[in-house]
């Protein structure tokens, strides 16, 4: 089953490719695999400007329910490799 339309138009946005919003699962992956910087920078300046974050532990909440949104598109090494990098991004906040 495809990754839901929300989804895909998120990772659209946050890896700078509008072609993925009607991808399939295997252009998605490999667009998260070329372009997993992005989507780490993306999240973060999401999570730095969000009303909801306000310290680490609400950005590290902030990120996980991100990750769990997207979790559709990614694969299971995609999302372990994205929770650890962004968990990582926010030690020092």
């Amino acid at each position: 089953m495809p990754p839901r339309p929300e989804v895909l138009a998120q990772l659209a946005r946050l890896l700078g490719n509008e072609e993925l919003r009607e991808a399939d699962d295997a252009a998605v992956k490999a667009a998260v695999k070329q372009r997993f910087w992005s989507l780490v920078e993306g999240l973060l300046e999401e999570a730095a400007v969000s009303d909801d974050v306000n310290d680490r532990a609400s950005a590290e909440t902030y990120l996980e329910s991100r990750v769990d949104f997207l979790s559709e598109a990614l694969a299971a090494d995609q999302r372990a490799l994205l929770r650890e990098t962004l968990l990582q991004g926010v030690e020092s906040w």
